[in-house]
């Protein structure tokens, strides 16, 4: 499970854990931003023009085939952002980044955003933290996709929501987990139907709900833990780095 350090439990966390003069100069070009579902923050060729760092939502990046199918290659909530082009100097986007989940989001233009990264290290050390978690679960996704029935990779898929969300309740439509799995909408009847008998989860028309987590932890099996293992890792060592006044509450350090 991703977890957060100790204090942080409302805003975007890599913005949360710079130090108060980085923060301050950071916040000072941010702007609000409301994600609502189903918003596109940027579309696959678009230019990169803005950097989201999302509070609270989730937001799906998506590959776009020539033909136009569709693919969620990952996803985003408040422990990262998005495009992570932007931080290698990319002019453009190459997928797609949606909103699956809404909520809310702080932006910064993209001269903004360079400038700070020029100015700040610490900056863009701890969005390389993120790009490299990111990185992992896109990996793990990968092999999810080649090795897993539809059931598991579901069972990965609303683990990953849950950690990004407030609740237990996921607000998803058939539709939108057959494009995000990339299977037909009667495999994705077939797996919650699975997922249900075993007592893991509730499914509603619209709505999900996590019954048993721990359970269906084990279902999900190893393909689930080790990208958030990686990015709890990660953040442990950037607060040993940088900020050792910052309690590691729950981190896992190891």
């Amino acid at each position: 499970m991703l977890k957060r350090p100790d204090g942080h439990n409302e805003a975007n966390i890599l913005l949360s854990l710079l130090p108060d003069d980085v923060r301050h100069d950071v916040m000072s070009v941010c702007r609000p931003v409301k994600l609502n579902l189903g918003d596109m923050l940027i579309s696959a060729g678009a230019p990169i023009e803005r950097v989201f760092f999302p509070s609270s939502g989730i937001a799906s990046i998506v590959v776009v085939s020539r033909s136009g199918r569709k693919t969620e290659a990952g996803l985003v909530g408040k422990e990262g952002f998005v495009p992570t082009g932007a931080l290698a100097g990319a002019q453009t986007n190459l997928t797609e980044i949606v909103v699956q989940a809404p909520g809310e989001a702080l932006f910064v233009e993209r001269g903004s955003f360079d400038a700070l990264r020029a100015r700040h290290r610490i900056f863009s050390d701890i969005l390389v933290c993120a790009v490299h978690a990111s990185r992992t679960q896109v990996e793990c996704t990968a092999s999810s996709n080649a090795t897993q029935s539809v059931t598991e990779r579901l069972a990965r898929w609303l683990l990953m929501c849950h950690d990004r969300v407030h609740g237990d309740c996921l607000r998803l439509t058939h539709d939108f987990l057959s494009t995000m799995l990339a299977v037909r909408r009667a495999s994705v009847t077939d797996a919650l139907h699975v997922l249900e008998s075993h007592g893991f989860i509730r499914s509603e028309r619209g709505r999900i709900t996590i019954r048993n987590r721990e359970t269906l932890e084990i279902y999900a099996h190893d393909l689930y833990g080790l990208p958030e293992e990686e990015n709890n890792r990660m953040l442990a060592h950037f607060l040993r780095e940088y900020r050792s006044d910052v309690a590691l509450g729950d981190l896992t350090a190891s």
